[in-house]
This record gives C-alpha cells, structure tokens and sequence, in this order.
C-alpha cells in the first residue's frame, strides 16, 4: 500500500520565504512536501509517519507504557520507511535524487520531538509557578 500526502510544511505569508517543493518518497511512502532544504523535508516526512503509526499521549499512559508504546511504533515507522529516503524537486522515481539515510532522519527527527517536549515542559512549569 502506497500511502501518499501532500503537506505544507511551513506556512508562511506570500513573499517572506520561498521554500521549494520536494518529491519524498521511501517504502510505502510518497509525499509532496514544502521545505526549506531536502534534509528538513526527511525529517517531515518521518514526521508523519510517525504521528500516523504510534501517537502516544504520554500524560495518559503511565510511563513504561509509553515508553513501551513508543519503541513499537519507531520501529514499525522505520519499517513503513526503507533504508534510505529518496528526495527530489523534479518529481519520484528519479535517478538523479537525493538520497538521505532513514535512521539519520528518525534520530533527526527524535532530537527535535524532545527538544520541544522540553521546551513545553518549561513553559508548563513557569505556567504553574504564577
């Protein structure tokens, strides 16, 4: 099953930033996605396979839990993923495209979910302090 989606990254106002379009396709997946840089485009995509397989609320599950939870849906992610994540701005299928390895994508990606679970632990915490 091919799952395909077309995804506005970022929105920004006409005229602030030009992003191109990037064909993104790796297993079962092709997107069309607006990015900055085909790397960015990786991570997105890893993005929404991951929120499609495995999204975890984790203030309702108790931690190992989702813990649990979460290291089956990575791993069923990197399988809906192939080894590799295949990138172009030309369209799929293309000889000449970037190829981004999927475990650096998923670790990408990793990085930045907890960095801003952080910074909304934070946030929440200077909230409960007022």
């Amino acid at each position: 099953m091919v799952v395909d989606f077309y995804d506005r990254a970022v929105r920004r106002p006409t005229g602030v930033v030009h992003m191109a379009k990037f064909y993104v396709q790796s297993g079962s997946i092709r997107a069309i996605v607006d990015c900055y840089d085909s790397e960015c485009a990786a991570v997105w995509v890893v993005n929404r396979v991951m929120e499609q397989i495995a999204p975890i609320n984790e203030e309702v599950l108790p931690e190992e839990e989702a813990l649990h939870n979460g290291e089956y849906g990575r791993d069923v992610g990197m399988f809906a993923l192939d080894d590799s994540i295949q990138i172009s701005e030309q369209g799929f299928d293309r000889a000449d495209c970037e190829i981004i390895d999927s475990h650096m994508a998923f670790v990408h990606w990793h990085q930045l979910k907890r960095a801003i679970e952080a910074i909304h632990q934070r946030f929440d915490d200077k909230l409960n302090d007022c």
